[in-house]
C-alpha cells in the first residue's frame, strides 16, 4: 500500500473539491505512521504512543474520507455531523485528546443510521466505515483504503439521485380532493 492510494482516496471523495483534512500532506500522515513502525522495530518491536497516534491519524484519515462521500450521496444531516466531528479529533495532539473529543459526541454516530434509505452504495460505504473504526492494523487500514478506492469509483457523484419524498410527484387525486 502507499501514501499516494490514501491521497487518492480522499481526493476522491472530495473532490472536486480539495480535501483540508490535515495540516501536512496526507502522504505525509501515512510516511508518518510507517516511520514509527520502523522506528519501533528497531526498539525491540514496542510499540508506543507515537505509533498509536500515528495509526488513529492515518485511521480517522480513511474515516473522514469514507463519511465524506457517504453524505455526498445520502446528503444525510447525521454523516455531515460525524464529518465535523471526525475533522476536529484529526487535529488533536495525541491519542487521548482524540478519544475524549470523540467520546463527548459519541451519539453523533447512531444518527448515521436515521434516513438511510436502501442504497447499495450507502451501506457499502457505511460498512467500510465501520470496518475502518474497528481496524486494529496497518495492514486492515491498507485494505480498507483499496476497497474504499474501489467504492468510490463506482459512484457518480455527478449524477446522484436523493431520495427525497418531496421530489414524487402528487397524485392527481389527491390533488383533486384538496380543490
Amino acid at each position: 500500500m502507499s501514501a499516494k492510494s490514501f491521497e487518492l482516496l480522499l481526493d476522491t471523495a472530495f473532490a472536486p473539491e480539495t480535501p483540508q483534512v490535515f495540516e501536512e500532506p496526507a502522504a505525509v500522515v501515512y510516511q508518518q505512521l510507517e516511520q514509527a513502525l520502523k522506528n519501533a522495530r528497531f526498539k525491540g518491536g514496542q510499540v508506543g504512543d507515537e505509533v498509536g497516534f500515528r495509526f488513529e491519524r492515518l485511521r480517522l484519515g480513511v474515516a473522514i474520507a469514507l463519511i465524506k462521500a457517504y453524505a455526498r450521496l445520502a446528503d444525510n444531516e447525521g454523516a455531515k455531523d460525524v464529518l465535523q466531528l471526525l475533522q476536529e479529533a484529526v487535529k488533536a495532539k495525541n491519542t487521548r485528546e482524540i478519544d475524549k473529543i470523540i467520546q463527548k459526541k459519541i451519539g453523533l454516530f447512531d444518527n448515521l443510521y436515521h434516513e438511510i434509505f436502501v442504497n447499495e452504495q450507502r451501506e457499502h460505504l457505511l460498512a467500510l466505515f465501520e470496518q475502518t473504526l474497528d481496524a486494529a492494523s496497518k495492514e486492515e487500514i491498507d485494505e480498507l483504503i483499496l476497497e474504499g478506492l474501489e467504492a468510490l469509483q463506482e459512484i457518480d457523484f455527478d449524477n446522484i439521485q436523493h431520495d427525497d419524498d418531496d421530489n414524487e410527484p402528487l397524485d392527481d387525486d389527491f390533488l383533486k380532493s384538496i380543490q
